[in-house]
């Protein structure tokens, strides 16, 4: 999206050493706990990136759980965030609507 951000589909920790590589130096993961069988949890993903050195951050929503707060606690996680930042979803699709509805809102 920008120099800034990458967003991106469903992440496992055995990535998180790889993106630290490639330069992030923080995971925004935004999707729910236990909506697939197959996602690994957020606590897992919290323990590789901090073993990785990334910041993350944590603010799982669904399309109809998209608020102002919600949109507010992304623009506030997303300033304070060591740049780049990975924010992931699913799919990348929610990560998309949220990023942009930040922008919308003149909040990035």
């Amino acid at each position: 999206m920008t120099d800034d951000l990458t967003i991106y589909k469903q992440i496992y920790p055995v990535q998180c050493a790889k993106l630290a590589e490639l330069g992030y130096r923080s995971v925004i993961n935004i999707r729910p706990d236990d909506e697939h069988v197959t996602q690994p949890s957020s606590e897992h993903l919290a323990a590789a990136s901090a073993r990785a050195n990334l910041t993350y951050h944590y603010l799982p929503f669904d399309d109809e759980r998209l608020s102002r707060a919600t949109i507010e606690q992304f623009a506030a996680f997303y300033r304070a965030a060591p740049k780049p930042v990975l924010l992931f979803c699913g799919t990348g699709t929610r990560a998309k609507l949220l990023y942009q509805s930040a922008l919308m809102q003149g909040l990035l």
